[in-house]
């Protein structure tokens, strides 16, 4: 089975070179990012504590419970409406899922004894590791993992959503800088269009759904302005009435991208990559109005020159796509 193969098949991170790691898929590596997740979750002797909106992928929930029945503290927050969909998968793993009546538990993160924290844009399924254009950071960080730790019991105690109180907080993690926020929040949305307004030369955005129209505006101001601005966008969602793009034709910046069998399910913005202050913004918020104000999010802002290089050249890859 594909499961054995990947326990004893893993890609091995190098935290030894530096505390953080980006794995990207399908391009240019569709197994890597599943198996940094394999890896992590194999790594742990304490605890193991997961967010995420969709989880249906045998070989993580088979390792899920092989911890738990090694004694792990293994908890699991999600999406109820995934979660009745797969019950049959997950019913003896220890879930606390959102209410199906309420907005989305759209986070997608794993804390791993509280040292490791792994987050981006991809889902624990079939389709997030094979089919999906995905990106996930992994960082060495205990002050990180405290932060997304106090996001994560808040949903375990049942505080979903506008239950939630606001919050960010910024964090130093092996000299890089990064401002954390969890939605539905003003301050999530605030922060990105802060990062947005103060960009000097470059914008570049990979992004699966796009229906806010005050970032499109921000971004039309910046091209105008002369700032580099591209967006690739996934052509499926894009194309719909719910999204701002078709509104947006008449500017050459946003090119819409069909992904065989897939989505473009990116998440992330690349500010003034070769610039002095050079910022990566990447997690789970789509750029729409229900990301900002009904859905659980995560939102990490990373300043680094080394991160955003990394990001830059995924993004080039996808630029150049047909």
């Amino acid at each position: 089975m594909r499961k054995m193969l990947l326990l004893f098949n893993f890609l091995t991170f190098a935290l030894s070179a530096f505390s953080w790691e980006v794995f990207f898929n399908a391009p240019p590596d569709p197994i890597r990012l599943k198996h940094s997740v394999i890896e992590l979750i194999d790594s742990a002797r304490k605890s193991v504590h997961v967010s995420i909106y969709s989880l249906d992928d045998e070989d993580v929930i088979s390792l899920l419970r092989v911890k738990s029945l090694e004694g792990l503290d293994v908890k699991i927050v999600m999406e109820g409406e995934n979660y009745v969909e797969n019950i049959k998968m997950l019913h003896d793993l220890d879930i606390v899922a959102d209410p199906l009546d309420n907005g989305l538990m759209h986070s997608k993160y794993i804390l791993v004894d509280g040292r490791y924290v792994w987050f981006g844009s991809t889902n624990l399924t079939d389709s997030g590791f094979y089919h999906d254009f995905n990106n996930s950071m992994i960082f060495e960080s205990s002050e990180l993992a405290d932060i997304f730790e106090k996001d994560f019991q808040k949903m375990r105690d049942g505080y979903f959503e506008s239950s939630k109180d606001d919050e960010s907080a910024t964090v130093l993690a092996d000299n890089v800088m990064m401002k954390v926020c969890f939605s539905p929040s003003e301050e999530t949305f605030e922060s990105v269009l802060e990062m947005l307004k103060g960009a000097k030369s470059e914008v570049d955005v990979a992004i699966y759904s796009f229906s806010d129209p005050r970032i499109a505006l921000v971004l039309t101001a910046l091209d105008q302005k002369g700032i580099k601005v591209r967006i690739v966008s996934d052509e499926s969602w894009n194309s719909s009435s719910y999204s701002f793009i078709p509104e947006m034709k008449e500017f050459s910046f946003i090119k819409n991208i069909k992904v065989k069998g897939g989505l473009l399910h990116h998440k992330y913005i690349i500010i003034d990559p070769h610039g002095k202050k050079p910022i990566v913004i990447t997690g789970s918020y789509n750029l729409t109005l229900s990301a900002e104000r009904k859905n659980d999010e995560d939102v990490v802002v990373i300043f680094s020159k080394d991160v955003a290089l990394k990001y830059l050249e995924n993004f080039e890859t996808l630029y150049k796509m047909d």
